[in-house]
């Protein structure tokens, strides 16, 4: 089964909203053992959008759009499906029913114009939306050859990853007859080419397979078997990820069924696990490092809140720094990243917390402190550590390569202890 998507909207084709949804239908097929070879972007012109379906429909068995279902006349997606075929689009009593259903709930009353969201070909398929008022639909394009089918979907991410999810995914699985599963190995703290001659030999199965891929900061290993059904493939791909685990050792923060795991996410969980409690202390990172634990579910039972000192004095302030370190060693500084662990503990009465300060640029401080140069500082109660670190790259990525840096030390004291020896 070959799909294609096509992403419609003269938004995307300007660059001015970033194309999530066709990485995540990517990712989706290609889990579900979906061949997908190409991929379009058209602008909301009926002539143009016309062609691309065309196109697409002579080479490809699903087709997948995304955008277009609104109520406005730039909303093109179905009706312009419709002429190409040459089939009306008619009010389905049903869609239109749980539509006026969903205004009722959010205490609105329809407008007219939102009824053409409920007009589809007679024989579509209709796809609920739980998440907007735009429903999808599995369309039969039969005059293109047998079985050949297109699907819209909503433009707006979350609306589209929930009906894919829900009523799409489960039809193309029944459909194929055979899938992909996959495991993500994420790590950090070793180097993409490292890792990558490390495991060299188990990347050259054909089945199951393993690839690398490299992400800001930490490098992930996708390991994939082409099955008949989830629990064979789970049991194809458990050596695999086995040797993985062993040739890395502790590089490896987790093994995730999907690609949306993240230090964070490994961090609050062991976290939950050992009953521990974290807060932070940042400065460089200026709030980003309590922003990833927050984006964590359930975050709250184990991150207690933090400190952001990112000027001298606030330092002293909220986290109990000696005046006279920062004169003599300055605010990035070993030193300094201790006493801000330090006081982070102390004051949120915490089991651990973690300090970031250092030097993001573009220029160096006052000091002439290297770009990049900066300091992660570790506390449990009893003791207390500091990591130098060295990072390149502009100011944006040398925070977020901060962030990740405290969270694997925060991951490695939950797991071994003192973490200080570590050599990121």
């Amino acid at each position: 089964m070959i799909a294609e998507i096509i992403s419609i909207g003269t938004e995307l084709l300007m660059g001015q909203v970033l194309d999530t949804n066709a990485q995540f239908l990517s990712r989706r097929l290609s889990a579900l053992g979906v061949t997908h070879q190409r991929r379009s972007t058209v602008g909301d012109n009926p002539v143009r959008l016309k062609e691309t379906y065309a196109a697409a429909l002579g080479r490809a068995d699903v087709l997948i759009t995304s955008g277009g279902l609104g109520p406005t006349g730039d909303d093109i997606t179905k009706s312009v499906l419709a002429e190409l075929l040459e089939e009306p689009l008619v009010v389905r009593e049903d869609a239109l029913a749980r539509l006026k259903e969903r205004f009722s709930r959010m205490n609105r009353v329809m407008p007219e114009s939102n009824i053409v969201q409920a007009a589809f070909t007679k024989d579509s398929i209709i796809l609920p939306n739980e998440n907007g008022t735009a429903p999808g639909a599995i369309v039969p394009c039969d005059r293109f050859g047998a079985g050949k089918i297109v699907i819209h979907l909503p433009g707006p991410p979350a609306e589209l990853e929930a009906m894919f999810d829900a009523s799409v995914a489960p039809y193309l699985q029944k459909r194929s007859g055979s899938a992909l599963v996959s495991r993500y190995i994420r790590i950090f703290g070793m180097g993409e080419s490292e890792a990558e001659t490390r495991v060299k030999d188990l990347t050259q199965g054909s089945n199951p397979t393993l690839s690398p891929y490299c992400s800001p900061g930490e490098v992930m290993l996708r390991a994939t078997a082409l099955c008949s059904c989830p629990s064979e493939g789970a049991a194809m791909l458990a050596p695999l990820v086995s040797k993985v685990r062993d040739r890395l050792g502790d590089v490896v923060y987790a093994v995730e069924e999907t690609d949306g795991g993240s230090l964070a996410k490994t961090v609050i969980a062991l976290l939950i696990d050992k009953h521990q409690t974290l807060s932070v202390a940042e400065s460089v990172t200026g709030g980003m490092l309590s922003s990833m634990l927050v984006s964590v579910p359930g975050a709250s039972r184990v991150y207690a809140g933090g400190f952001i000192t990112y000027m001298n004095e606030r330092k002293e302030a909220f986290t109990g720094v000696r005046h006279e370190t920062l004169t003599r060693y300055g605010a990035v500084s070993e030193p300094c990243a201790i006493q801000m662990a330090e006081g982070a503990l102390l004051r949120a009465g915490t089991d651990i917390a973690v300090s970031v300060t250092g030097c993001a640029g573009p220029d160096s401080d006052e000091r002439n402190t290297p770009v990049g140069q900066v300091f992660a500082g570790v506390a449990v109660r009893g003791r207390a550590y500091a990591k130098a670190l060295r990072l390149t790259g502009s100011r944006q990525h040398i925070r977020a390569l901060a962030c990740l840096h405290a969270l694997n030390l925060v991951r490695m004291e939950l797991i071994k202890g003192d973490a200080s020896a570590l050599n990121e």
